[in-house]
């Protein structure tokens, strides 16, 4: 348990996940998927403009890249091109460290949980093939392509969303949000949520600014923190 000098935040009773870079290690499969594409016209694709793309659907990606480089395609043609690099090394992605440990425990504890991604379902399929049993914990999941989401990060879309399907639907302020990319933390404060953001090591500090807490990793999180269970010495148990 924390001690008296450990800070707490404000109690929740749901928790809402991204997926890429946060339960998946696929941000780096993404980014060398959009590396090849714009290679194809000549141009270079860095960690900046990573961290641009992340946490945005595939169109508004296109819609960027494009007017940035100039390139002679239209957003649905990058999009293509895009999507087909990046299916062929989504077959097994692993998952991020400590991500068994903490979805088993928030489940065994009953908190409910959601996914909110910015892929596709079908792009989530496939990503989760190998972890089938991970979805199995969720309550729901919520995608790029739902019908219903308006907006994409940062935009608070996506997080309301997933917030209004859970049963009976909790207040924004009741709800976790674990984000890797600065858009998606945006998203959650933007959305009323407190947000743990995980980033990757070259996400500069002033793209993680506002986030409610800043992990190094998921095994560092203390669910005690925000009024949730807390974590005891328990044997690992792996979705995998």
């Amino acid at each position: 348990m924390p001690d008296a000098n450990t800070k707490c935040f404000q109690k929740v009773t749901h928790v809402i996940f991204d997926n890429d870079g946060t339960l998946m290690d696929s941000e780096k499969i993404y980014g060398n998927a959009l590396k090849k594409v714009v290679a194809k016209y000549g141009h270079d694709f860095n960690h900046d403009m990573q961290i641009n793309c992340m946490g945005r659907k595939s169109i508004s990606i296109a819609a960027l890249l494009i007017n940035m480089f100039k390139l002679p395609l239209t957003e649905l043609e990058f999009v293509q091109q895009y999507e087909e690099e990046a299916l062929k090394m989504l077959s097994n992605v692993p998952l991020m460290p400590g991500v068994d440990e903490l979805l088993r425990h928030l489940y065994d504890q009953h908190i409910p949980m959601a996914i909110a991604t910015s892929s596709s379902s079908e792009s989530l399929r496939i990503k989760s093939y190998p972890h089938r049993n991970l979805l199995s914990v969720m309550h729901h999941v919520v995608c790029g392509d739902d019908p219903q989401l308006k907006r994409s990060k940062p935009a608070p879309d996506i997080f309301l969303l997933a917030a209004s399907r859970f049963k009976p639907q909790p207040k924004p302020e009741c709800c976790l949000v674990f984000e890797d990319s600065p858009a998606g933390m945006r998203a959650g404060l933007a959305a009323g949520m407190q947000v743990v953001m995980i980033p990757e090591p070259h996400v500069p500090k002033e793209l993680r600014e506002g986030a409610t807490l800043v992990l190094p990793s998921m095994e560092c999180f203390q669910p005690e923190l925000f009024g949730l269970p807390y974590i005891d010495c328990s044997p690992k148990f792996s979705f995998g």
